[in-house]
């Protein structure tokens, strides 16, 4: 096992133009030489036990028909890993959130949805293998899969290169849904973590709208109040929007 001091992660962004190049040949490959090669360029990460990539890539069919090992237990390994580097993230860019917003981003990050869309953008289904009978029923299209082999294969690299090369790939896959999703936190959980402040001492936020304008231009207005005491007030064009906006009025006075 190499030394967690000396990752081997390339630190390079790939141009659109390059990848998706590199996504064109990995569906034509069947030497999977080639297409371990095309997967460790994509992800950032060159391997120095290969074998590690290889269990990564085998689903659970293609194991049973050739009796060798499936991804699965690389799977569990690999969830832990994603969930820490997704966790430490969270915690180290909002610095004073509650538990259980950070809780609600890290869920919407780790999703399958969201794994498998990385799995495909690095070509990851092209290189799995698949016993005959999964292939054929289009296991390699399946979002379960995907987000399968995506966590099976941040497990091998843990193992081949330690927790820093396992953070850098969880980045290079996944580092611009953290961004967004941290982003779009800060307006999207506005109402949320204001419910959350004042339900830790005991207290309930009541929001209330008030609908004005023709209907083509509807505006809603809406107050939050503790106790029957305003503590915000927010317009919008929907009464989630009203809301919002008077939670984030009402967080910058609570």
């Amino acid at each position: 096992m190499r030394s967690r001091s000396q990752p081997k992660v390339q630190r390079g962004a790939w141009s659109t133009r390059c990848a998706q190049a590199s996504l064109r040949r990995f569906t034509d490959v069947e030497d999977h030489a080639d297409a371990f090669e095309i997967v460790q360029r994509a992800i950032g990460y060159h391997f120095s036990d290969v074998s590690l990539l290889t269990t990564a890539l085998t689903h659970s069919s293609y194991a049973s028909e050739n009796e060798v090992d499936s991804y699965e237990r690389l799977e569990f390994l690999g969830d832990a890993v994603l969930e820490l580097a997704i966790t430490v993230e969270i915690f180290r860019a909002l610095e004073d959130a509650p538990e259980g917003r950070m809780t609600r981003i890290r869920a919407a990050i780790v999703d399958e949805a969201t794994l498998a869309a990385a799995a495909r953008r690095v070509g990851l289904p092209a290189a799995l293998r698949l016993g005959v009978g999964e292939d054929r029923s289009g296991g390699r299209e399946r979002s379960s899969i995907q987000s399968d082999v995506v966590e099976s294969v941040l497990g091998a690299v843990y193992l081949d290169g330690g927790a820093d090369a396992s953070l850098g790939v969880v980045l290079r896959l996944l580092g611009d849904t953290v961004a967004d999703r941290l982003a779009a936190s800060h307006v999207s959980d506005s109402r949320s973590s204001l419910q959350e402040h004042f339900a830790r001492k005991g207290q309930i936020v009541l929001f209330e709208y008030e609908r004005s304008g023709p209907d083509h231009a509807v505006v809603f207005t809406a107050t939050a109040s503790v106790d029957g005491h305003l503590i915000g007030t927010g317009s919008g064009g929907s009464k989630k929007a009203a809301a919002i906006d008077a939670a984030r009025a009402a967080l910058g006075d609570s």
